[in-house]
């Protein structure tokens, strides 16, 4: 799942790659892949975010400066060129950033996974029953979307044949709207967005299914770091919800990254192996629903 070459271009720029080493109080900049779960407000996102920003730069003692961004074409024209000393994005996006020298260190204790939801008057128990039905799917360009064609795909419902009509939601909270129209039967979207979903109307939508699940956020960092300072922002980013400062920077997110109550270790191998899975089921994505 590859990203578009601007957004890798904006990660791996040759030209700050040039910049000292950080040192102890110098700036940090963090980039945030905020996910599609609403649409872009960057007021809002950074409301969500900089709890976390902060809770970094009180660690470190350093400046953080948090930029955001919700698609890969926002990411390019408000960041342009340059590069990232820790990066935040979901599964699909770390992949990418491995592969432009960027180390996975800490993960979300939770994993994205496909979620279905239905109302919960609906007379539908399994995902097999949806055939001949509306549904709405998290976009192709999302982690949760491809595992959300695999499932559907395991229960034996093929998107291109055996459903009413098929909706790829770009931002989760205009599919969550339409379900609630009753222009949708269902739809399928992360754990997040479900989460938030349930919260803000319990009981009004039951899920019937869910898709594998593969790790979830993933904060990575810039590999031209010194080891002393990897070393120092690992112990940071790790752990985080053993702390109270920690948990509530966590529980401030909302949207496709929230849940996370806690941040565990992590690596490359692991990113690398889950977006394999990813990459299978978004080319299966593009064959069944065919990007217009």
């Amino acid at each position: 799942m590859r990203c578009p070459p601007s957004l890798v271009r904006s990660l791996g720029s040759a030209v700050l790659l040039c910049l000292p080493l950080l040192a102890h109080g110098a700036d940090y900049r963090f980039g945030v892949f905020a996910g599609s779960a609403s649409k872009d407000n960057q007021s809002e996102l950074r409301a969500e975010f900089k709890p976390l920003a902060d809770h970094i730069a009180q660690k470190t003692g350093s400046n953080v400066r948090l930029e955001i961004s919700q698609s890969f074409k926002n990411m390019d024209r408000r960041l342009g060129m340059g590069r990232y000393t820790i990066f935040l994005g979901p599964p699909q996006v770390t992949a990418d950033a491995i592969e432009e020298g960027f180390e996975p260190v800490a993960k979300w204790d939770k994993p994205i996974y496909g979620v279905v939801v239905v109302p919960a008057d609906k007379p539908y128990k399994t995902i097999a029953d949806l055939k001949g039905t509306r549904v709405g799917l998290a976009s192709r360009d999302t982690a949760a979307g491809p595992l959300c064609i695999a499932a559907l795909n395991k229960a034996g419902v093929r998107p291109d044949k055996d459903l009413a009509a098929v909706y790829e939601g770009k931002f989760m909270d205009v599919m969550v709207q339409q379900l609630a129209q009753d222009s949708l039967d269902a739809i399928c979207m992360g754990p997040g967005p479900w989460r938030t979903m349930n919260e803000q109307e319990p009981g009004k939508y039951r899920v019937i299914g869910e898709s594998v699940r593969v790790p979830g956020f993933a904060l990575s960092l810039d590999s031209e770091l010194s080891d002393q300072e990897k070393k120092k922002l690992t112990a940071i980013l790790v752990g985080m919800g053993k702390t109270p400062e920690g948990k509530r920077a966590l529980a401030a997110i909302s949207g496709s990254a929230a849940g996370a109550a806690d941040t565990l270790p992590t690596n490359a191998k692991e990113y690398f192996s889950s977006n394999l899975l990813m990459q299978e089921n978004k080319r299966l994505y593009n064959a069944l629903i065919p990007a217009k």
